[in-house]
């Protein structure tokens, strides 16, 4: 695989469309390919073995974010200032020191906890992957350098390459470990393995794109560089942590089976790569347009994205809501479908994923709100997750994660309307997204029933009837939509002219 890099040569001037189509297509490769992993040692692996395999992952996850506090953040900043090869060979030799440093202290911190995460998760199984907690943060700190360095350095196939190679290598030991029926520690054992050979890589890619990398610690520029990092590192920490937050709860209160049945159910269904598009495009345009004083042109840009995002968000979030069983037995067999109400609760927080709610907020400027508005949603995450599960149990999370998402959008939009002096009505164009709900929450139900009456599943089977449906449900859904989207596709190409 590095061989690859060394025979790979810069071509020059690339343009950033083709560069954002690069690594779009590397991104939804992986995303597919990571999802045909999780569907595997979904089936291949017991529930205590998954579990287990999560509450690493999430530990991890939670420390890595905790102490790089947004450092992999600092080489867009500062390798890109870089004006001499001399600069950036010292910024690079102090980032990977740096960076190094502090995974492998994240390592010791987590391999003298085992016996705290034993307690907290009562799972006994930690104790064999004590190298997986010391070796893996490691790994995962490395790694997560090497797409932003290789983007400065215009190197956007060396990421595509990058990333499937490591996806399809991860999938790979799935495969063999399967095939010679060997148990879940070869497996472990395997992973990290796999994951330290692309760690390595890292250090041999970078020393290939500079002269010189070497072990150096200057003082004045890490300094400049925690600056620049922890504030934006902040904002991480606390996202990351909501994230988590759901499965902390279960894994406190229930068991490790449990926990794997819940990770599985609020995995986000990748449909969201749409709004992440669009945000990407969509922020430099509305940056400049309230930069001129454009302010309606702007909103009005905005509402467009949404509605267009939202569009198919919620054809695809109803369809998964209307079809979960089907969907879960798919994804992660019938061992799973316990967790199907889990499931459909956060397939209803996909509908929140239509927009970035701080879109006109991060164009004005307006991030310490943003930042504070995050703190405020976690602390509503922890008091609705714990009140939540006393009354509802094993759903109660979920709902809360929902419920906290929906109060700070709201609180984001309210202020959103307040500094661009517009009415709350005007922000975003409630009637036709509520006509887009309306629409399938219509054809979910009928489409139900019609699961129900039609029993063609006795003839193709479950899954199939329900693509099937599903499929049909879509032509109809575009068929009602299709001079709507065309306009506001129009609208949205023009810039919002």
């Amino acid at each position: 695989m590095i061989g690859a890099f060394y025979f790979m040569k810069d071509t020059g001037k690339v343009s950033l469309g083709s560069d954002a189509m690069k690594l779009t297509t590397s991104k939804v490769i992986t995303m597919g390919i990571s999802m045909v992993s999780a569907m595997l040692l979904s089936r291949f692996r017991s529930l205590e073995e998954y579990g287990t395999y999560s509450q690493i992952l999430m530990v991890v996850n939670l420390m890595t974010s905790l102490i790089m506090l947004g450092l992999p953040n600092s080489i867009n900043y500062f390798l890109a200032r870089a004006e001499t090869d001399k600069e950036r060979e010292k910024f690079l030799s102090v980032y990977y020191t740096l960076s190094t440093i502090l995974s492998i202290v994240v390592g010791f911190i987590l391999l003298c906890s085992t016996s705290l995460l034993v307690r907290y998760f009562d799972n006994k199984l930690l104790y064999n992957f004590m190298y997986v907690l010391a070796v893996y943060p490691w790994t995962k700190v490395i790694m997560s350098s090497i797409e932003n360095v290789l983007i400065v350095y215009k190197k956007t196939s060396w990421v595509m390459i990058y990333r499937i190679a490591n996806s399809f290598s991860l999938l790979f030991i799935i495969f063999l470990v399967q095939l010679c029926n060997w148990n879940f520690q070869i497996y472990m054992l395997l992973f990290v393995l796999v994951e330290a050979i692309f760690a390595i890589s890292v250090y041999i890619i970078v020393h290939h794109l500079t002269i010189e990398l070497k072990f150096t610690i200057d003082k004045s520029l890490i300094k400049n560089v925690l600056s620049f990092s922890i504030p934006i590192g902040l904002a991480s920490v606390v996202g990351t942590l909501n994230i988590e937050l759901d499965k902390l709860m279960i894994s406190r209160f229930l068991d490790t089976e449990k926990l794997a049945i819940y990770t599985n159910a609020s995995k986000e269904m990748p449909v969201t790569i749409i709004v992440t598009s669009l945000t990407a495009v969509l922020l430099p345009q509305l940056t400049r347009l309230l930069k001129n004083g454009e302010n309606n042109k702007a909103i009005n840009l905005w509402g467009n994205a949404t509605f267009l995002s939202y569009l198919a968000i919620c054809y695809l979030a109803t369809g998964f809501f209307t079809f979960a069983p089907d969907v879960m037995t798919f994804l992660y067999s019938e061992k799973y479908l316990s967790g199907v109400s889990v499931f459909r609760v956060y397939n209803i927080v996909l509908l929140l994923r239509c927009t970035y709610f701080g879109m006109i907020l991060n164009a004005k400027g307006k991030t310490k709100f943003i930042f504070y508005s995050s703190i405020i949603s976690l602390g509503l995450n922890v008091i609705l997750n714990y009140v939540l599960y006393n009354i509802l149990g094993f759903i109660g999370p979920a709902i809360a994660t929902f419920l906290s998402q929906l109060i700070i959008n709201l609180i984001q939009l309210i202020y959103t309307a307040k500094i661009m002096r517009i009415s709350f009505t005007k922000i975003l164009p409630w009637r036709a997204l509520g006509l887009i709900t309306s629409i399938n929450a219509l054809l979910g139900l009928v489409f139900y029933n019609l699961k129900i009456l039609i029993q063609l599943d006795t003839i193709i089977g479950n899954l199939f009837e329900s693509i099937l449906l599903g499929v049909l449900w879509g032509i109809i859904y575009l068929f009602i939509t299709i001079n709507k989207v065309k306009k506001e596709w129009t609208y949205l190409n023009e810039g919002g002219k």
